[in-house]
């Protein structure tokens, strides 16, 4: 009796084991924790499929924060990203193997602080749903759990600064070189012109003494032959009988 009821005992275990494994078998990224701000290659884990159904799809939200995610997909998968939802297909992955699927990122910089990747793992026949966040204070342990990261200080920064530094040089050096040079171009443009300007005037005004004396001796050149002709013909009359 008694080694039957040790069977039975036995046997009922195998059974809820069985059916928990999924439970058991959480997704935890690697690493667990990271410094914020930071980029790095986070991993995801699949160590099983649907109940025996081998795994053909991951779709995966990105926590509020992550920038620059882009999917890193083992062999014979492709990954994408879409409205902050990074997709993985291919496969189909065995039930019975396990494979880890990476996502490159930079970290929301909030330090002391818990970021999760909730993820619907779709199999040819079902699906499971690593979604469950738990509440604040709670501890209580979850069937189907989102992978979670926890953040650490101090905050990493970026070289943006540094970048933009080392540029203003350039550009100062660009505009004192351009401010220097103006001058040397312009200024025998405008002399020049203001010495042809001044030519130009002054020889129209000569031009126009020139012409006035010319007249002058012309009509004085016709006076003195209209004078002459009028003495000829005076003395021609009182020479006549």
């Amino acid at each position: 009796m008694f080694l039957r009821r040790s069977l039975l005992a036995l046997t009922s275990a195998a059974v809820v084991l069985s059916v928990a494994s999924p439970a058991w078998a959480h997704v935890d990224p690697d690493p667990e924790e990271a410094q914020a701000g930071s980029q790095l290659s986070v991993g995801f884990t699949v160590q099983h499929g649907c109940d025996g159904s081998p795994t053909v799809q991951l779709d995966m939200r990105l926590p509020d924060g992550i920038a620059s995610a882009e999917p890193e997909p083992p062999d014979g998968w492709t990954g994408s990203v879409e409205s902050n939802v990074i997709t993985f297909v291919g496969g189909p992955l065995p039930d019975d193997q396990e494979l880890t699927f990476r996502v490159l990122m930079t970290l929301p910089p909030t330090p002391d602080t818990t970021i999760y990747f909730p993820f619907v793992q779709r199999c040819e026949v079902g699906e499971i749903r690593w979604i469950a966040i738990p509440s604040d204070g709670s501890g209580t342990e979850l069937d189907e759990p989102a992978p979670a990261m926890r953040l650490v200080g101090p905050v990493v920064t970026t070289t943006t600064e540094a970048t933009t530094t080392t540029q203003a040089p350039e550009t100062t050096v660009a505009t004192t070189v351009a401010s220097t040079t103006a001058p040397s171009t312009v200024a025998p443009a405008t002399t020049d012109s203001t010495e042809v300007a001044a030519s130009t005037t002054t020889l129209g005004e000569d031009t126009g003494k020139d012409s006035s004396a010319g007249t002058f001796v012309f009509i004085g050149a016709i006076a003195a032959i209209a004078a002459v002709a009028t003495v000829l013909a005076v003395r021609a009359r009182r020479q006549r009988p």
